[in-house]
């Protein structure tokens, strides 16, 4: 509610800037009280204007913003001039003592608002001021004008696609998608070479005797709402084990009958290539995970050996056995639930640094892994190589690192620098011993796996502050 202090600025505000009377300058105070009760039902921004001494204007006295919805004006009216030329209902009520309603005006501040205006009369039938109502209608002018501009755009079109029939009669019939141009009934009053194709083919109707013919009759998946429309319809179809896109243009030219332009493109080997995608990614999702099954299989098989007893100098190459056998395992499972036939390496070197750590892990020996890993996704045959070679090159180190040590420590690298991808496992182990590296299977598969499945370099070094650092690096993209 405007309070006390606000009606006595009113009725300053109306003894200094117009010619009212103390009479008529109470009718406006009074009626003020209501504004904002006003403005917050109607959800709109209320004024009192009144006219102005000496001026051809009126003037804002009072106004009120709404509570229940944001203003809109960003600073207060009250006391500025207002002009015919921007708010004509106003000035048409004030003279003819009559509503104005649903009239359209621009504020000061540029925005496009429906005003309502409605005459405050003294006891003699005088009009002494206008009490007036702006609700926002910027995004209704927008809509508008997008709309003429569609409308200038689609007569234009309608011309255009006129004059190219009747000047250029072997275009349309060039395109390969088939147009049919339709009364507002749905009658067919031209068709290109591809539509009348299109009819020959779904029944006994000939490019002689298709005019003049309801469309619907001749394709049944066209439906009334397709033709009967002012605006554009696309939407897929499926008939007869065929697939099209079907788009309807309304053609709204001035003074003339409405024509409707349908367009069919026919989709049906773009859909039939999907679904063989589809299956081809299920089948391989399923190739996939037998494999990993098959895989695991045998693994629990070694685990039943070992556990049945094994010679205590075999059992280190029954573990090694079985860890090779998971890791591969775990490519293929990585693989079976993406559905594409690369691997996203974080999943897949994280999963076999943990599972090796698990399964050979001294109880008087505790070693603690790192991992620096970027989202990398490699091809399935890279990906299945370079898991093998993170297990030998992790065993490695579990095996001979930390022989009579209670703790140690592996970090695993795994980045991409430019063109050439890196993977690098260090531990702080008692370093790496050359004359034995012959003798070891598992550095003869990591050199094998890198130069003949990677197609890159593998290098080991003993650290100068103790410890074994093993790299690998091969090129992102690899040859045929």
């Amino acid at each position: 509610m405007i309070d006390a202090l606000d009606t006595y600025s009113i009725y300053q505000r109306c003894q200094q800037y117009t010619p009212l009377s103390e009479e008529d300058i109470q009718i406006i105070v009074d009626k003020s009280k209501t504004l904002q009760m006003i403005a917050d039902v109607s959800q709109a921004n209320v004024f009192i204007d009144c006219p102005a001494k000496n001026s051809k204007a009126v003037i804002v006295v009072a106004e009120a913003a709404p509570t229940t919805t944001h203003s809109l004006y960003k600073e207060s009216v009250v006391g500025k001039e207002v002009f015919e030329s921007y708010e004509p209902g106003v000035f048409r009520a004030y003279r003819t003592g009559r509503p104005a309603l649903m009239n359209r005006a621009l504020t000061q501040e540029g925005q496009h608002v429906k005003q309502n205006v409605v005459p405050i009369k003294n006891d003699k039938q005088q009009t002494i001021g206008m009490l007036i109502l702006e609700q926002d209608i910027t995004l209704q002018v927008k809509h508008e004008k997008e709309l003429a501009l569609l409308s200038e755009t689609t007569q234009e079109f309608s011309r255009t696609f006129w004059d190219l029939i009747a000047k250029e009669q072997s275009i349309p019939d060039v395109i390969e998608e088939a147009l049919l141009l339709l009364r507002e009934d749905g009658t067919i009053l031209y068709a290109n070479n591809s539509a009348i194709g299109l009819i020959e083919s779904r029944g006994e109707r000939t490019r002689e005797n298709y005019m003049n013919e309801k469309v619907d009759s001749i394709f049944p998946f066209i439906e009334e709402a397709d033709y009967l429309h002012d605006g554009v319809i696309q939407r897929e179809v499926h008939a007869q084990g065929a697939v099209y896109i079907l788009r309807s243009i309304c053609l709204q030219q001035k003074d003339k009958k409405r024509r409707l332009l349908v367009y069919l493109q026919d989709i049906t080997d773009l859909r039939d290539k999907e679904r063989q995608l589809m299956v081809k990614s299920a089948v391989i999702q399923e190739i996939h995970h037998r494999v990993k099954n098959n895989l695991q299989t045998v693994a629990g098989l070694l685990r039943l050996q070992m556990r049945r007893g094994v010679p205590d100098d075999a059992k280190g190459l029954y573990q090694e056995c079985l860890n090779r056998i998971v890791s591969i395992a775990t490519v293929h499972e990585v693989l079976s639930y993406n559905g594409i036939e690369r691997v996203a390496m974080n999943q897949v070197i994280e999963k076999i640094a943990r599972m090796l750590i698990y399964n050979m892990a001294s109880e008087e020996c505790k070693v603690d892994v790192t991992m620096s890993i970027e989202e990398i996704a490699l091809q399935s045959k890279q990906a299945v190589s370079l898991a093998l070679i993170l297990t030998e090159l992790v065993q490695n180190s579990l095996k001979h690192g930390f022989t009579g040590r209670t703790s140690g420590r592996i970090d695993i690298v795994f980045r991409m620098d430019g063109t050439e991808i890196y993977l690098c496992v260090e531990d702080d182990g008692k370093g790496f011993e050359a004359q034995s590296a012959a003798d070891q299977l598992g550095l003869e598969i990591v050199r094998n796996l890198t130069h003949f499945d990677l197609e890159g370099t593998f290098e080991i070094m003993q650290n100068e502050g103790g410890g074994t650092r093993a790299c690998v690096s091969f090129p992102a993209e690899q040859g045929e």
